[in-house]
């Protein structure tokens, strides 16, 4: 008996090419309530974007698995379970700005800034379909203040060093490339579902995922039904256990009719 779905929401819930959110997506979300099914972000994003820029249009959720996993919040915003990056890995990630000269950006419980704005910067957030942060002159500021992600705008041929530099790290690259979400080692997804699972008391086998990308995959593994979106890569479809249609064939509302049909 599924009781409660993790979604994605780049390329699950909204798509990069469309504004607004698809009416199959309320459809989706309106069934799964009415079948008496919780329903849960599970997201890279923080809650500042979602929020001001109204990436999930006026979609309610019963929580939320922020900055893969890193930060959770229920439903009012309180926080469930937050895992901030080791200060030592901060000043390493400072470093490593100054000598690749690449742009990067921190998340902060409260607040998202970057360090200086690039033309590999402007052109991916133009992709994914947000707004540029602030520029914070200052960022030495992430090691007083807990930092849950950073993302260095940097090519796909950094991931190594990247790895070596940063070893209580995880990196995951972008779904397109250029940038990656550095969050602490161990921490994905799948892990602030199992906080939120505790919250609920959830079983593994009572919870389902839906996701598209790099960083969807440990969910998916993870979930009692993972599902993957038909515009998710080759690895997330091989990680799951059902593939539904593409976004912008309403492949979340059949996916959500896929694990109601479950339930019966």
């Amino acid at each position: 008996m599924i009781k409660a779905v993790f979604f994605d929401i780049d390329g699950t819930l909204r798509d990069f090419t469309e504004q607004g959110i698809r009416p199959g997506t309320y459809k989706a979300l309106d069934l799964a309530r009415r079948a008496g099914i919780r329903c849960f972000t599970a997201t890279g994003r923080h809650l500042l974007e979602i929020q001001e820029e109204g990436l999930l249009g006026s979609l309610a959720f019963d929580g939320h698995v922020l900055l893969n996993g890193s930060l959770c919040l229920d439903a009012g915003h309180s926080v469930l379970y937050e895992n901030p990056v080791p200060v030592s890995q901060v000043r390493i990630m400072l470093e490593l700005r100054r000598e690749l000269g690449c742009a990067v950006m921190f998340m902060e419980r409260d607040a998202m800034y970057v360090s200086h704005i690039t033309p590999e910067l402007e052109k991916l957030q133009t992709q994914i379909g947000t707004a540029i942060p602030p520029v914070e002159p200052h960022m030495e500021r992430g090691l007083e203040h807990p930092v849950y992600q950073m993302i260095p705008y940097t090519g796909d041929n950094n991931q190594e060093l990247l790895a070596a530099r940063l070893p209580l790290c995880d990196i995951t690259r972008w779904h397109d490339g250029g940038a990656f979400d550095i969050t602490p080692k161990g921490g994905s997804k799948s892990l602030g579902i199992q906080k939120i699972m505790k919250r609920y008391g959830y079983s593994r086998d009572q919870i389902a995922a839906i996701g598209d990308g790099y960083n969807d995959i440990p969910m998916i593994r993870f979930a009692g039904v993972g599902i993957a979106m038909g515009n998710g890569n080759d690895q997330v479809k091989a990680a799951a256990d059902y593939i539904t249609g593409p976004i912008d064939q309403d492949g979340l509302l059949h996916g959500v009719e896929y694990l109601i049909g479950l339930n019966h």
